[in-house]
């Protein structure tokens, strides 16, 4: 059989996205009551959005959740670097969701993709976040769905959109100080994945950075010891782990 080969660069910017978008949203935009009055929203878990991408933001905190399942990687091009959750070995390809929008089952959903419709955004002065919606999502509507306002206040809906993206906005800050602790001690290097399938088809996953294990394992005992403090040892582990990952990648992509 003809052996072809498929190039799967990851992506380089930490919200997944070249354009400037966030990744998966559309058309984001401030929700505001006089807007979204009849604004309502299905909240039947559906990640269909997600089926696209074969990569997902990860923040530290879900490190050791997610490394059950995924191998995590550091999308390359960015300061400090971005940790991803790989979701499959072709570009545009999420082999975790199936084609009825459901995400494998028992299988640890990033905080990222869960949070969406929603996200957080700069209002147009920088001076705070601001609750978003994506108005381009097809869970957004004006039939059926639960309503964003209930007698022109924020309904518990919105409310608890609120509350997850400013937890989810409060664990991106410190994950940023946690894997820019990995870039002081000059732990991470280019790295790059390439699968033969059971077709004789090769697979490459590319652009990223993994963290060097002789590096790693020749810190001083001081370096070794910030890391200790600045909770960024047990995502070098977490991420270290997940590597037995990719077997699982393919073993899905090939349908085994």
């Amino acid at each position: 059989m003809t052996k072809t080969e498929a190039d799967s660069p990851l992506p380089r910017a930490a919200d997944g996205a070249s354009s400037g978008m966030p990744l998966f949203y559309g058309r984001p935009e401030a929700i505001r009551a006089e807007r979204h009055a009849d604004v309502r929203v299905d909240l039947t878990p559906n990640y269909a959005f997600s089926s696209g991408s074969h990569a997902a933001p990860l923040n530290a905190v879900e490190f050791a959740a997610a490394a059950r399942h995924y191998p995590i990687v550091f999308a390359a091009g960015t300061n400090p670097p971005a940790a991803v959750a790989v979701l499959g070995l072709r570009a545009g390809k999420n082999l975790f969701v199936d084609d009825k929008g459901n995400w494998q089952a028992n299988c640890y959903i990033p905080s990222y993709v869960r949070r969406y419709p929603f996200v957080l955004a700069r209002s147009d002065d920088n001076s705070e976040f601001v609750l978003c919606i994506d108005a381009a999502s097809d869970k957004i509507g004006q039939g059926e769905g639960t309503a964003l306002f209930e007698d022109g206040k924020p309904a518990e809906i919105t409310q608890k959109a609120l509350e997850f993206c400013g937890a989810f906005q409060r664990e991106a800050l410190a994950s940023e100080t946690i894997l820019a602790k990995l870039v002081e001690h000059d732990l991470l290097v280019p790295n790059s994945g390439r699968f033969t399938l059971a077709s004789g088809e090769v697979l490459t996953v590319n652009d990223f950075l993994v963290v060097d294990e002789k590096r790693f394992a020749a810190l001083s005992d001081e370096a070794f010891l910030d890391l200790r403090r600045s909770d960024a040892l047990i995502a070098i582990y977490c991420h270290l782990l997940s590597m037995r990952n990719w077997g699982e990648l393919v073993r899905l992509e090939q349908g085994d």
